[in-house]
């Protein structure tokens, strides 16, 4: 039994171990060569809206009888939707295109959060403060893409690659489970 359990923290250690060096990696591309991993930022980005969406809309239809805004929600929801398909039906659009694209997108949702915050007065200060820094962004990025690649593709190498350096550093400190 005792021997079982070893055997299973060792194989948990390699693929944290392995998780950690993959993270690290996938950091060390974005920040390396951020331009080239757009297409796998679109890949993530496609299918991350997708899940995303296809959640706003049930919590749509959930809060129908709940909320005066849910109609707001399935919006948002298909919208996310129809950018996730586009980034994964079309990975290889040109960075700017793909930022032009979520930058629109960011907009909608920002003004769908604020008219929720002022017509139906829920979360009213959260949301109208998520709702037009959501607009500004999205603006700076419709208005200047090559800058919302670079920013996107740097913020994830970075959290990558901070995510696995953090996991190391746990695997070095507990060790293999002993």
């Amino acid at each position: 039994m005792e021997n079982n359990k070893s055997n299973k923290g060792s194989v948990l250690f390699l693929l944290i171990g392995l998780k950690a060096l993959l993270t690290i990696g996938i950091g060390l591309a974005f920040l390396i060569n951020p331009m080239g991993m757009i297409t796998t930022f679109s890949y993530l980005l496609g299918l991350a809206l997708l899940v995303f969406g296809a959640l706003g809309i049930y919590d749509g239809i959930k809060k129908k009888d709940e909320s005066s805004f849910w109609q707001l929600l399935i919006e948002d929801g298909v919208l996310q939707v129809i950018v996730g398909i586009i980034l994964l039906a079309w990975p290889g659009l040109t960075p700017n295109i793909i930022m032009i694209i979520m930058g629109i997108w960011m907009i909608f949702g920002g003004i769908i959060q604020f008219i929720i915050a002022n017509r139906y007065k829920d979360s009213l200060g959260q949301r109208n403060f998520r709702g037009v820094i959501t607009v500004i962004l999205g603006l700076v990025i419709v208005f200047n893409p090559s800058i919302g690649v670079r920013i996107f593709t740097m913020i994830i190498g970075a959290l990558s690659l901070i995510y696995g350096i953090y996991m190391v550093l746990l695997l070095l400190r507990f060790g293999k489970g002993n």
